[in-house]
């Protein structure tokens, strides 16, 4: 079953925004950076994973790196701050491998909303549907894709749309690029 591609780069978006954070926590020589590093890559990698998507195993490779000073048997350095040393080599890896994931998805979401933005715009210049404001928003989303569907101007696009994306994605997309004025 395909899952929803807005979903998932609106999560890796959160994740990579909150990179910032842990750069800065860097910075600032917190004692738990470690300790946030691992949270941030097991919530991206429980990302990954729901998705299916392979890069999870480069994400797991790179926090085996963080992780395998604490089984050194050599006490002559400090497995924090080697620990450290190897975290902060692999900090732009780690943010890079979500980035290549997310963009040709935030790519393909980025088109299918353009599409649905020029649709929307035929559709508001026929003034073939009208809000009923009585009606639920749901109802308007329906009888804009049933338009959509049923003209053969614009079917095209309802095939692209549905070839890239799930109907509840579709959804989102009528909903978020839809100006109530123009219905």
């Amino acid at each position: 079953m395909k899952k929803s591609i807005i979903n998932l780069v609106n999560s890796l978006k959160a994740e990579l925004m909150g990179f910032v954070k842990l750069v800065e926590s860097l910075e600032k020589k917190d004692l738990y950076f470690i300790d946030k590093l691992l949270v941030w890559i097991n919530r991206c990698e429980d990302i990954l994973t729901t998705y299916n998507i392979s890069e999870v195993s480069e994400l797991s490779g790179l926090k085996s790196k963080i992780l395998a000073p604490k089984f050194s048997d050599d006490r002559t350095v400090s497995i924090k701050k080697y620990q450290l040393k190897i975290a902060a080599d692999n900090l732009y890896d780690l943010q890079n491998t979500v980035l290549k994931v997310l963009q040709p998805k935030e790519a393909k979401v980025e088109e299918c909303r353009e599409l649905m933005r020029q649709i929307l715009l035929i559709i508001s210049q026929t003034k073939a549907i009208q809000y009923n404001r009585n009606l639920p928003f749901d109802t308007l989303i329906g009888d804009i894709w049933a338009f959509i569907l049923g003209n053969e101007q614009l079917k095209a696009g309802a095939v692209k749309l549905r070839t890239s994306l799930i109907m509840t994605d579709i959804q989102i997309l009528i909903a978020d690029e839809i100006n109530l004025e123009d219905f």
